[in-house]
Protein backbone atom coordinates (compact mmCIF):
# COMPACT_ATOMS: atom_id res chain seq x y z
CA UNK A 1 0.00 0.00 0.00
CA UNK A 2 1.67 3.11 -1.01
CA UNK A 3 1.44 6.31 1.05
CA UNK A 4 0.40 8.15 -2.43
CA UNK A 5 -3.09 7.18 -1.75
CA UNK A 6 -3.29 8.38 1.44
CA UNK A 7 -6.97 9.58 1.71
CA UNK A 8 -8.14 5.86 1.36
CA UNK A 9 -5.33 4.46 3.47
CA UNK A 10 -5.74 7.28 5.99
CA UNK A 11 -9.09 6.39 7.01
CA UNK A 12 -8.33 2.73 7.04
CA UNK A 13 -5.67 2.73 9.25
CA UNK A 14 -6.95 5.83 11.52
CA UNK A 15 -6.81 5.04 15.37
CA UNK A 16 -4.21 2.40 15.31
CA UNK A 17 -1.65 2.20 17.90
CA UNK A 18 1.79 2.61 16.46
CA UNK A 19 5.35 1.88 17.80
CA UNK A 20 8.02 3.84 16.04
CA UNK A 21 11.20 2.31 16.01
CA UNK A 22 14.28 4.18 15.42
CA UNK A 23 18.47 2.50 15.97
CA UNK A 24 21.32 3.64 14.72
CA UNK A 25 24.84 1.63 14.60
CA UNK A 26 28.15 3.05 16.21
CA UNK A 27 28.57 6.09 15.91
CA UNK A 28 33.05 5.57 15.11
CA UNK A 29 34.32 8.73 16.43
CA UNK A 30 30.83 10.91 15.55
CA UNK A 31 30.50 11.73 18.95
CA UNK A 32 29.64 15.21 18.76
CA UNK A 33 26.25 13.48 16.35
CA UNK A 34 25.34 10.53 18.67
CA UNK A 35 21.54 10.64 19.39
CA UNK A 36 20.90 12.82 16.54
CA UNK A 37 20.29 9.90 13.56
CA UNK A 38 17.45 8.61 15.64
CA UNK A 39 15.77 11.52 16.76
CA UNK A 40 15.87 12.67 12.54
CA UNK A 41 14.12 8.83 12.18
CA UNK A 42 11.99 9.59 14.99
CA UNK A 43 11.01 13.03 13.80
CA UNK A 44 9.84 11.26 10.49
CA UNK A 45 8.15 8.30 12.20
CA UNK A 46 5.63 10.79 13.95
CA UNK A 47 5.70 12.66 11.43
CA UNK A 48 3.81 9.65 9.34
CA UNK A 49 1.83 8.63 11.67
CA UNK A 50 0.13 11.26 11.37
CA UNK A 51 -0.12 11.16 7.78
CA UNK A 52 -1.48 8.14 8.49
CA UNK A 53 -4.15 8.89 11.09
CA UNK A 54 -2.73 6.89 13.56
CA UNK A 55 -1.63 7.21 17.41
CA UNK A 56 1.56 6.40 18.52
CA UNK A 57 1.66 3.86 21.13
CA UNK A 58 5.38 3.65 22.07
CA UNK A 59 8.94 4.66 20.96
CA UNK A 60 11.68 2.19 20.42
CA UNK A 61 14.88 3.52 20.29
CA UNK A 62 18.19 0.88 20.34
CA UNK A 63 21.24 4.19 19.66
CA UNK A 64 24.60 3.08 18.85
CA UNK A 65 23.64 -0.85 18.12
CA UNK A 66 24.04 -2.81 15.27
CA UNK A 67 21.54 -4.91 13.70
CA UNK A 68 23.66 -6.89 11.18
CA UNK A 69 24.94 -10.54 11.69
CA UNK A 70 28.27 -9.65 12.92
CA UNK A 71 26.68 -7.28 15.94
CA UNK A 72 28.52 -10.26 18.37
CA UNK A 73 26.79 -10.25 21.91
CA UNK A 74 24.99 -6.78 21.89
CA UNK A 75 21.37 -7.01 21.96
CA UNK A 76 19.11 -4.63 21.11
CA UNK A 77 16.99 -4.50 24.20
CA UNK A 78 14.60 -1.88 23.04
CA UNK A 79 13.87 -4.10 19.95
CA UNK A 80 13.13 -7.04 22.29
CA UNK A 81 10.75 -4.97 24.05
CA UNK A 82 8.67 -4.17 20.68
CA UNK A 83 8.58 -7.84 19.73
CA UNK A 84 6.52 -8.24 23.37
CA UNK A 85 4.64 -5.63 23.36
CA UNK A 86 3.65 -7.16 19.34
CA UNK A 87 2.71 -10.29 21.26
CA UNK A 88 1.09 -8.68 23.81
CA UNK A 89 -1.44 -7.25 21.44
CA UNK A 90 -0.33 -3.35 22.27
CA UNK A 91 0.55 -2.49 19.08
CA UNK A 92 -1.01 -2.52 15.56
CA UNK A 93 1.61 -1.24 13.48
CA UNK A 94 5.20 -0.18 13.23
CA UNK A 95 6.94 2.38 11.67
CA UNK A 96 10.71 2.32 10.76
CA UNK A 97 13.01 4.54 8.66
CA UNK A 98 13.59 1.96 6.26
CA UNK A 99 14.01 -1.61 6.29
CA UNK A 100 17.56 -1.86 7.62
CA UNK A 101 16.53 0.10 10.49
CA UNK A 102 14.37 -2.63 11.81
CA UNK A 103 17.10 -5.54 10.56
CA UNK A 104 20.32 -6.50 8.51
CA UNK A 105 19.98 -10.31 9.49
CA UNK A 106 17.33 -12.32 7.46
CA UNK A 107 17.06 -14.74 10.82
CA UNK A 108 15.41 -11.70 12.75
CA UNK A 109 13.50 -10.73 9.87
CA UNK A 110 11.97 -13.77 10.05
CA UNK A 111 11.02 -13.64 13.85
CA UNK A 112 9.67 -10.15 13.47
CA UNK A 113 7.76 -10.79 10.18
CA UNK A 114 6.33 -14.13 11.80
CA UNK A 115 5.23 -12.32 14.78
CA UNK A 116 3.56 -8.94 12.89
CA UNK A 117 1.36 -12.14 10.70
CA UNK A 118 0.48 -13.60 13.93
CA UNK A 119 -0.67 -10.95 15.36
CA UNK A 120 -2.29 -8.51 12.73
CA UNK A 121 0.27 -6.07 13.22
CA UNK A 122 1.44 -3.84 10.00
CA UNK A 123 4.59 -2.57 9.13
CA UNK A 124 5.02 1.03 7.57
CA UNK A 125 9.04 2.10 5.99
CA UNK A 126 10.04 3.66 2.76
CA UNK A 127 6.97 4.99 2.02
CA UNK A 128 4.78 2.18 2.02
CA UNK A 129 2.90 -0.05 4.30
CA UNK A 130 2.92 -4.02 4.51
CA UNK A 131 0.43 -6.52 5.75
CA UNK A 132 2.92 -9.27 6.84
CA UNK A 133 -0.43 -11.65 6.15
CA UNK A 134 -0.05 -11.22 2.15
CA UNK A 135 1.99 -13.22 0.50
CA UNK A 136 3.35 -10.07 -2.39
CA UNK A 137 3.95 -8.23 0.86
CA UNK A 138 5.83 -11.22 2.44
CA UNK A 139 8.25 -11.32 -0.66
CA UNK A 140 8.74 -7.60 -0.45
CA UNK A 141 9.71 -7.18 2.75
CA UNK A 142 12.08 -10.99 2.40
CA UNK A 143 13.46 -9.25 -0.85
CA UNK A 144 14.20 -5.62 1.41
CA UNK A 145 16.27 -8.33 4.50
CA UNK A 146 18.27 -10.21 2.12
CA UNK A 147 19.03 -7.14 -0.26
CA UNK A 148 20.02 -5.80 3.28
CA UNK A 149 21.86 -8.74 4.23
CA UNK A 150 24.25 -8.83 1.36
CA UNK A 151 25.36 -5.41 1.75
CA UNK A 152 26.26 -5.36 5.48
CA UNK A 153 28.56 -8.41 3.75
CA UNK A 154 29.81 -6.27 1.59
CA UNK A 155 30.72 -3.65 3.63
CA UNK A 156 32.47 -5.97 6.06
CA UNK A 157 35.07 -7.16 3.31
CA UNK A 158 35.54 -3.70 2.33
CA UNK A 159 36.21 -2.31 5.72
CA UNK A 160 38.64 -5.85 6.73
CA UNK A 161 40.00 -5.42 3.42
CA UNK A 162 40.91 -1.94 4.25
CA UNK A 163 42.18 -2.69 7.50
CA UNK A 164 44.55 -5.32 6.29
CA UNK A 165 46.06 -3.28 3.87
CA UNK A 166 46.38 -0.62 6.40
CA UNK A 167 48.17 -2.91 9.31
CA UNK A 168 50.50 -3.76 6.31
CA UNK A 169 51.09 -0.44 5.27
CA UNK A 170 51.31 0.93 8.92
CA UNK A 171 48.49 3.18 8.00
CA UNK A 172 46.30 4.45 11.52
CA UNK A 173 43.14 3.17 12.34
CA UNK A 174 42.59 3.70 16.52
CA UNK A 175 43.37 6.86 18.36
CA UNK A 176 47.25 7.99 18.00
CA UNK A 177 49.03 5.95 20.91
CA UNK A 178 50.39 7.80 24.04
CA UNK A 179 54.09 8.54 23.06
CA UNK A 180 53.03 9.55 19.08
CA UNK A 181 51.15 12.15 17.37
CA UNK A 182 50.34 12.05 13.70
CA UNK A 183 51.75 14.37 10.57
CA UNK A 184 48.95 15.59 7.78
CA UNK A 185 49.30 17.25 4.90
CA UNK A 186 48.24 20.75 5.35
CA UNK A 187 47.02 21.26 2.40
CA UNK A 188 45.28 18.13 1.60
CA UNK A 189 44.48 17.01 4.78
CA UNK A 190 45.83 13.27 4.05
CA UNK A 191 47.57 11.00 6.67
CA UNK A 192 51.61 11.75 5.74
CA UNK A 193 53.23 9.81 9.21
CA UNK A 194 53.42 8.55 12.46
CA UNK A 195 56.61 10.27 14.52
CA UNK A 196 57.51 10.15 18.36
CA UNK A 197 56.22 13.11 20.00
CA UNK A 198 58.85 15.19 21.94
CA UNK A 199 57.29 15.60 25.18
CA UNK A 200 54.92 11.98 25.63
CA UNK A 201 57.80 10.12 24.72
CA UNK A 202 60.52 10.62 27.27
CA UNK A 203 57.41 9.55 29.31
CA UNK A 204 57.52 6.49 28.16
CA UNK A 205 61.00 5.64 28.34
CA UNK A 206 60.55 6.41 32.25
CA UNK A 207 57.91 4.30 33.05
CA UNK A 208 59.15 1.60 30.97
CA UNK A 209 62.97 1.71 32.63
CA UNK A 210 61.40 1.44 36.09
CA UNK A 211 59.07 -0.97 35.60
CA UNK A 212 61.91 -2.86 34.19
CA UNK A 213 64.09 -1.88 37.06
CA UNK A 214 61.26 -3.47 39.51
CA UNK A 215 59.87 -0.47 40.56
CA UNK A 216 56.20 -0.47 41.50
CA UNK A 217 54.07 0.66 39.17
CA UNK A 218 51.77 2.26 41.88
CA UNK A 219 55.17 4.36 42.65
CA UNK A 220 56.06 5.51 39.30
CA UNK A 221 52.29 6.34 38.78
CA UNK A 222 52.54 8.47 41.72
CA UNK A 223 55.41 10.07 40.88
CA UNK A 224 53.99 11.21 37.17
CA UNK A 225 51.00 12.61 39.23
CA UNK A 226 53.12 14.68 41.90
CA UNK A 227 54.85 15.95 38.63
CA UNK A 228 52.04 16.65 37.24
CA UNK A 229 52.55 14.86 33.91
CA UNK A 230 49.54 14.59 31.56
CA UNK A 231 47.42 11.63 32.27
CA UNK A 232 46.76 9.53 28.93
CA UNK A 233 42.73 9.64 29.50
CA UNK A 234 40.46 10.11 27.05
CA UNK A 235 37.05 10.65 28.82
CA UNK A 236 35.25 10.69 32.02
CA UNK A 237 34.72 7.43 33.51
CA UNK A 238 32.56 6.22 36.61
CA UNK A 239 35.89 5.53 38.76
CA UNK A 240 36.32 9.40 38.26
CA UNK A 241 32.56 10.08 38.94
CA UNK A 242 33.27 8.43 41.80
CA UNK A 243 36.56 10.40 42.92
CA UNK A 244 35.05 13.42 42.65
CA UNK A 245 31.99 12.83 44.41
CA UNK A 246 34.25 12.01 47.31
CA UNK A 247 36.86 14.20 46.98
CA UNK A 248 38.07 16.69 49.82
CA UNK A 249 40.77 18.53 50.71
CA UNK A 250 42.02 16.87 53.22
CA UNK A 251 42.27 13.43 51.67
CA UNK A 252 45.69 11.53 51.97
CA UNK A 253 46.40 11.08 48.09
CA UNK A 254 46.51 14.98 47.42
CA UNK A 255 50.22 14.49 48.84
CA UNK A 256 50.52 12.22 45.78
CA UNK A 257 49.32 14.93 42.98
CA UNK A 258 50.46 18.34 41.74
CA UNK A 259 49.88 21.14 43.62
CA UNK A 260 48.21 22.77 40.51
CA UNK A 261 45.37 19.64 39.76
CA UNK A 262 44.53 19.80 43.48
CA UNK A 263 43.55 23.21 43.05
CA UNK A 264 41.91 22.59 39.97
CA UNK A 265 39.86 19.67 41.93
CA UNK A 266 38.84 22.41 45.00
CA UNK A 267 37.76 25.08 42.78
CA UNK A 268 35.73 22.60 40.81
CA UNK A 269 33.09 23.05 43.61
CA UNK A 270 29.64 22.81 41.18
CA UNK A 271 30.67 19.83 39.35
CA UNK A 272 31.45 17.57 42.27
CA UNK A 273 28.79 18.60 44.54
CA UNK A 274 26.93 17.28 41.13
CA UNK A 275 28.09 14.29 41.29
CA UNK A 276 28.11 13.71 44.97
CA UNK A 277 24.13 14.35 44.44
CA UNK A 278 23.42 12.77 41.39
CA UNK A 279 24.99 9.44 43.12
CA UNK A 280 23.33 10.11 46.39
CA UNK A 281 20.09 9.62 43.92
CA UNK A 282 20.91 6.31 43.34
CA UNK A 283 21.76 7.32 39.53
CA UNK A 284 24.46 5.04 37.72
CA UNK A 285 28.24 6.12 37.66
CA UNK A 286 28.64 4.99 34.26
CA UNK A 287 25.68 7.11 33.26
CA UNK A 288 26.69 10.38 35.10
CA UNK A 289 30.26 9.97 33.42
CA UNK A 290 28.56 9.93 30.19
CA UNK A 291 26.46 13.02 30.41
CA UNK A 292 29.49 14.79 31.61
CA UNK A 293 31.83 13.48 27.99
CA UNK A 294 28.72 15.07 25.78
CA UNK A 295 28.87 18.11 28.03
CA UNK A 296 32.62 18.83 27.20
CA UNK A 297 33.58 19.27 31.27
CA UNK A 298 37.11 19.12 31.91
CA UNK A 299 38.79 16.08 33.08
CA UNK A 300 39.48 17.33 36.70
CA UNK A 301 40.06 13.83 38.48
CA UNK A 302 42.54 12.26 35.14
CA UNK A 303 45.03 10.67 36.61
CA UNK A 304 48.47 8.07 36.43
CA UNK A 305 47.26 4.71 37.37
CA UNK A 306 49.27 1.40 37.91
CA UNK A 307 47.00 -0.73 35.30
CA UNK A 308 48.55 2.16 32.71
CA UNK A 309 51.83 2.15 33.51
CA UNK A 310 52.07 -1.45 33.72
CA UNK A 311 50.30 -2.01 30.14
CA UNK A 312 52.28 1.00 28.35
CA UNK A 313 55.58 -0.80 29.72
CA UNK A 314 54.66 -3.81 27.87
CA UNK A 315 53.28 -2.67 24.73
CA UNK A 316 55.22 -3.58 21.75
CA UNK A 317 53.57 -1.07 19.90
CA UNK A 318 56.29 1.26 21.41
CA UNK A 319 58.85 -1.09 19.50
CA UNK A 320 57.95 0.34 16.55
CA UNK A 321 55.31 -2.44 15.93
CA UNK A 322 51.97 -2.57 14.05
CA UNK A 323 49.81 -5.59 15.22
CA UNK A 324 46.24 -6.69 13.54
CA UNK A 325 44.55 -9.96 15.07
CA UNK A 326 47.06 -9.68 17.41
CA UNK A 327 49.70 -10.66 14.77
CA UNK A 328 52.84 -8.43 14.18
CA UNK A 329 51.79 -6.49 10.58
CA UNK A 330 55.00 -4.25 9.90
CA UNK A 331 57.59 -3.75 12.32
CA UNK A 332 58.69 -0.88 11.23
CA UNK A 333 55.62 0.94 11.38
CA UNK A 334 56.43 4.09 13.06
CA UNK A 335 59.36 5.03 15.19
CA UNK A 336 60.27 3.13 18.28
CA UNK A 337 60.18 4.68 21.43
CA UNK A 338 61.91 2.05 23.75
CA UNK A 339 64.85 0.02 23.18
CA UNK A 340 64.59 -3.90 22.77
CA UNK A 341 66.35 -4.57 25.97
CA UNK A 342 64.31 -2.57 27.84
CA UNK A 343 61.04 -3.57 26.37
CA UNK A 344 62.42 -7.48 27.40
CA UNK A 345 62.92 -6.19 30.77
CA UNK A 346 59.83 -4.82 31.75
CA UNK A 347 58.26 -7.83 29.99
CA UNK A 348 60.23 -10.12 32.16
CA UNK A 349 59.86 -8.07 35.12
CA UNK A 350 55.74 -8.27 35.08
CA UNK A 351 55.62 -11.91 33.77
CA UNK A 352 57.57 -12.61 37.09
CA UNK A 353 55.13 -10.73 39.09
CA UNK A 354 51.85 -12.44 37.93
CA UNK A 355 53.72 -15.91 38.07
CA UNK A 356 54.39 -15.07 41.99
CA UNK A 357 50.08 -14.19 42.17
CA UNK A 358 49.62 -17.22 41.05
CA UNK A 359 50.93 -18.97 44.09
CA UNK A 360 48.84 -16.67 45.96
CA UNK A 361 51.99 -14.43 46.64
CA UNK A 362 51.71 -10.65 46.67
CA UNK A 363 54.71 -8.88 46.08
CA UNK A 364 53.90 -5.55 45.84
CA UNK A 365 52.11 -5.81 49.43
CA UNK A 366 55.29 -7.54 50.99
CA UNK A 367 56.64 -5.18 54.15
CA UNK A 368 59.49 -7.46 54.32
CA UNK A 369 62.27 -7.76 51.74
CA UNK A 370 62.55 -11.47 52.09
CA UNK A 371 58.80 -12.35 52.90
CA UNK A 372 57.91 -15.12 50.05
CA UNK A 373 61.17 -14.57 48.77
CA UNK A 374 62.74 -16.92 51.59
CA UNK A 375 61.97 -20.67 51.58
CA UNK A 376 61.49 -22.82 53.95
CA UNK A 377 63.64 -25.84 53.87
CA UNK A 378 60.90 -28.60 54.65
CA UNK A 379 58.45 -28.06 53.01
CA UNK A 380 59.85 -25.76 49.80
CA UNK A 381 57.49 -23.02 49.94
CA UNK A 382 57.57 -19.25 50.84
CA UNK A 383 58.19 -18.00 54.10
CA UNK A 384 55.64 -15.19 55.19
CA UNK A 385 56.09 -12.65 58.40
CA UNK A 386 54.02 -12.09 60.79
CA UNK A 387 55.03 -10.34 64.54
CA UNK A 388 55.87 -12.46 67.72
CA UNK A 389 56.27 -10.75 71.26
CA UNK A 390 56.13 -7.19 68.76
CA UNK A 391 59.01 -8.35 66.87
CA UNK A 392 58.96 -8.89 63.04
CA UNK A 393 59.78 -12.32 62.40
CA UNK A 394 59.86 -14.49 59.11
CA UNK A 395 57.80 -17.75 60.04
CA UNK A 396 56.74 -20.93 57.80
CA UNK A 397 52.94 -21.21 57.61
CA UNK A 398 52.45 -23.61 55.78
CA UNK A 399 50.24 -26.68 57.68
CA UNK A 400 51.34 -30.13 57.33
CA UNK A 401 49.22 -33.75 56.76
CA UNK A 402 47.89 -35.03 59.39
CA UNK A 403 50.33 -37.04 61.47
CA UNK A 404 53.34 -34.19 60.70
CA UNK A 405 54.85 -31.36 62.29
CA UNK A 406 53.85 -27.75 60.54
CA UNK A 407 54.63 -24.53 60.96
CA UNK A 408 58.14 -25.77 60.57
CA UNK A 409 61.04 -22.61 60.98
CA UNK A 410 60.91 -19.21 62.08
CA UNK A 411 63.55 -16.22 62.76
CA UNK A 412 63.74 -12.75 63.50
CA UNK A 413 63.88 -10.16 60.71
CA UNK A 414 66.41 -8.47 62.44
CA UNK A 415 68.82 -11.18 62.60
CA UNK A 416 68.13 -12.98 59.22
CA UNK A 417 68.21 -9.94 56.98
CA UNK A 418 71.97 -8.57 57.91
CA UNK A 419 73.34 -11.88 56.96
CA UNK A 420 71.08 -12.49 53.85
CA UNK A 421 72.46 -8.71 52.84
CA UNK A 422 75.93 -9.80 53.74
CA UNK A 423 76.00 -13.13 51.66
CA UNK A 424 74.67 -11.10 48.86
CA UNK A 425 76.69 -8.46 48.87
CA UNK A 426 79.92 -10.59 48.95
CA UNK A 427 78.33 -12.37 45.99
CA UNK A 428 77.59 -9.26 43.86
CA UNK A 429 81.26 -7.81 44.88
CA UNK A 430 82.75 -11.23 43.39
CA UNK A 431 85.02 -11.75 40.52
CA UNK A 432 82.84 -14.49 39.64
CA UNK A 433 79.73 -12.12 39.53
CA UNK A 434 81.41 -9.69 37.37
CA UNK A 435 82.00 -12.36 35.00
CA UNK A 436 78.47 -13.72 35.17
CA UNK A 437 76.48 -10.51 34.65
CA UNK A 438 78.97 -7.35 33.06
CA UNK A 439 77.39 -7.82 29.52
CA UNK A 440 76.46 -5.43 27.65
CA UNK A 441 72.57 -5.23 26.28
CA UNK A 442 72.82 -7.59 23.17
CA UNK A 443 74.47 -10.10 24.44
CA UNK A 444 71.99 -10.12 27.94
CA UNK A 445 69.42 -9.79 25.45
CA UNK A 446 70.70 -12.81 23.01
CA UNK A 447 70.60 -15.11 26.64
CA UNK A 448 67.17 -13.98 27.52
CA UNK A 449 65.19 -14.48 24.54
CA UNK A 450 67.39 -17.73 24.46
CA UNK A 451 66.34 -18.86 28.19
CA UNK A 452 62.28 -17.75 27.21
CA UNK A 453 62.56 -19.40 23.86
CA UNK A 454 63.08 -22.37 26.14
CA UNK A 455 60.73 -22.10 28.18
CA UNK A 456 57.90 -21.93 25.85
CA UNK A 457 59.22 -24.55 23.56
CA UNK A 458 59.11 -27.07 27.08
CA UNK A 459 55.67 -25.43 28.15
CA UNK A 460 54.31 -26.36 23.75
CA UNK A 461 55.46 -30.05 23.85
CA UNK A 462 53.91 -30.45 27.46
CA UNK A 463 50.61 -29.13 25.63
CA UNK A 464 51.00 -31.96 22.82
CA UNK A 465 51.12 -34.35 26.08
CA UNK A 466 47.80 -32.96 27.43
CA UNK A 467 46.42 -32.97 24.19
CA UNK A 468 47.34 -36.57 23.98
CA UNK A 469 45.51 -37.34 27.12
CA UNK A 470 42.09 -35.62 26.24
CA UNK A 471 42.13 -37.46 23.16
CA UNK A 472 42.34 -40.43 24.63
CA UNK A 473 45.52 -41.84 23.54
CA UNK A 474 47.66 -41.11 26.80
CA UNK A 475 47.23 -42.81 29.84
CA UNK A 476 46.52 -40.53 32.96
CA UNK A 477 49.43 -42.81 34.85
CA UNK A 478 51.35 -41.94 31.53
CA UNK A 479 50.59 -38.16 31.72
CA UNK A 480 51.12 -37.62 35.34
CA UNK A 481 55.15 -39.33 34.46
CA UNK A 482 55.36 -36.55 31.78
CA UNK A 483 54.37 -33.97 34.02
CA UNK A 484 56.89 -35.36 36.36
CA UNK A 485 59.53 -35.26 34.25
CA UNK A 486 58.71 -31.85 32.23
CA UNK A 487 57.36 -29.04 35.00
CA UNK A 488 60.80 -29.37 36.74
CA UNK A 489 62.39 -28.21 33.42
CA UNK A 490 59.69 -25.91 32.34
CA UNK A 491 60.13 -23.86 35.68
CA UNK A 492 64.45 -23.88 35.26
CA UNK A 493 63.87 -22.18 32.54
CA UNK A 494 61.68 -19.82 33.33
CA UNK A 495 63.75 -19.23 36.68
CA UNK A 496 67.15 -19.10 34.68
CA UNK A 497 65.04 -16.21 32.45
CA UNK A 498 63.64 -14.61 35.73
CA UNK A 499 67.93 -14.70 37.17
CA UNK A 500 68.66 -12.66 33.52
CA UNK A 501 65.56 -10.01 33.79
CA UNK A 502 67.77 -8.61 36.95
CA UNK A 503 67.33 -5.12 37.27
CA UNK A 504 69.51 -3.32 34.97
CA UNK A 505 71.40 -1.91 38.43
CA UNK A 506 72.35 -5.18 39.23
CA UNK A 507 74.36 -5.00 35.94
CA UNK A 508 76.14 -1.44 36.95
CA UNK A 509 77.13 -3.38 40.30
CA UNK A 510 79.17 -5.73 38.70
CA UNK A 511 82.60 -5.63 39.89
CA UNK A 512 81.56 -2.95 42.51
CA UNK A 513 83.47 -3.00 46.10
CA UNK A 514 81.31 -3.77 49.01
CA UNK A 515 81.28 0.09 50.45
CA UNK A 516 79.80 1.21 46.75
CA UNK A 517 77.06 -1.85 47.03
CA UNK A 518 76.36 -1.13 50.57
CA UNK A 519 75.73 2.56 49.23
CA UNK A 520 74.14 1.96 46.37
CA UNK A 521 71.72 -0.49 47.86
CA UNK A 522 70.23 2.26 50.64
CA UNK A 523 68.93 3.89 47.82
CA UNK A 524 66.91 0.95 46.59
CA UNK A 525 63.12 0.46 47.29
CA UNK A 526 61.46 -2.29 48.29
CA UNK A 527 60.02 -3.91 45.49
CA UNK A 528 63.95 -4.08 43.59
CA UNK A 529 65.60 -5.25 46.63
CA UNK A 530 63.29 -8.01 46.91
CA UNK A 531 63.51 -8.66 43.11
CA UNK A 532 67.55 -8.73 43.29
CA UNK A 533 67.24 -11.13 46.07
CA UNK A 534 65.03 -13.14 44.23
CA UNK A 535 67.27 -13.18 40.86
CA UNK A 536 70.24 -13.61 42.49
CA UNK A 537 70.47 -15.88 45.30
CA UNK A 538 68.16 -18.88 47.06
CA UNK A 539 67.66 -18.13 50.27
CA UNK A 540 66.88 -21.04 52.37
CA UNK A 541 65.23 -20.86 56.10
CA UNK A 542 65.87 -24.20 58.48
CA UNK A 543 64.66 -25.09 62.20
CA UNK A 544 66.36 -24.15 64.60
CA UNK A 545 65.55 -26.86 67.21
CA UNK A 546 66.11 -26.40 71.01
CA UNK A 547 67.75 -23.97 72.29
CA UNK A 548 67.29 -21.43 69.73
CA UNK A 549 68.69 -18.31 71.25
CA UNK A 550 72.07 -19.54 70.64
CA UNK A 551 71.79 -21.08 67.77
CA UNK A 552 74.41 -19.14 64.86
CA UNK A 553 72.51 -17.45 61.75
CA UNK A 554 74.70 -19.45 58.97
CA UNK A 555 73.01 -22.60 60.73
CA UNK A 556 69.47 -22.00 59.68
CA UNK A 557 69.63 -19.74 57.39
CA UNK A 558 71.96 -20.49 54.22
CA UNK A 559 72.31 -18.34 51.05
CA UNK A 560 73.93 -19.53 48.24
CA UNK A 561 73.80 -17.71 44.25
CA UNK A 562 71.56 -18.96 41.94
CA UNK A 563 74.18 -19.73 39.25
CA UNK A 564 75.77 -22.82 42.11
CA UNK A 565 71.91 -23.72 42.13
CA UNK A 566 71.48 -24.38 38.24
CA UNK A 567 74.76 -25.62 38.23
CA UNK A 568 74.35 -28.50 40.87
CA UNK A 569 70.90 -28.77 39.34
CA UNK A 570 72.46 -29.94 35.97
CA UNK A 571 74.79 -32.12 37.52
CA UNK A 572 72.17 -34.10 39.36
CA UNK A 573 70.04 -34.46 36.01
CA UNK A 574 73.03 -35.41 34.59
Amino acid sequence: MNLSGIKSLRESLAGLRAGLYARKSAYRGKKKRQGYSVKEQLDVGRATSDDLGTVVAGEFVDDDRSASTYRGKIEREEFERMIEWIEGGKLDIVIAFGSTRLQRDVAVYARLRDACAKHGVLWCYGGKVYDLTNEDDRFRTGLDALIGEREVGELRRNVMRTLTANAAAGRPHAPVAYGYRRIYDERTGAFLRTEADPIEKPIIVELTKGVGNFEESTKIAARFNRRGVTPPSFHWTKSMVRRAAAWHPGLKENEDLHPDWVARIEAAVELRQECRDRLDEGEDAKDIARDLIDRGEPMIMARWISATITLFATDDRYLGYRKHHGKVTNRDAWPALVEEVDHLRATSAVKARKEKRKFNQRPGKAIHQLSSVMICDVCEFGVNSDRQHGLPRYSCTTPAPEGETGYHASAQVSIVDPFVERKTFEWLSSPSFARAYAKDDAEMLKELEAAEAKAVLLQSELDAFYAEAAAGRLSARGLVAVEGEMLPKIEAARKQARSMAVPPVVRELAGATMQEIEAAWRGLDLSQRRAIFEALVEVRLKPQGPGRRNVPVEQFVSVVPRQLVRRRSLVAAA
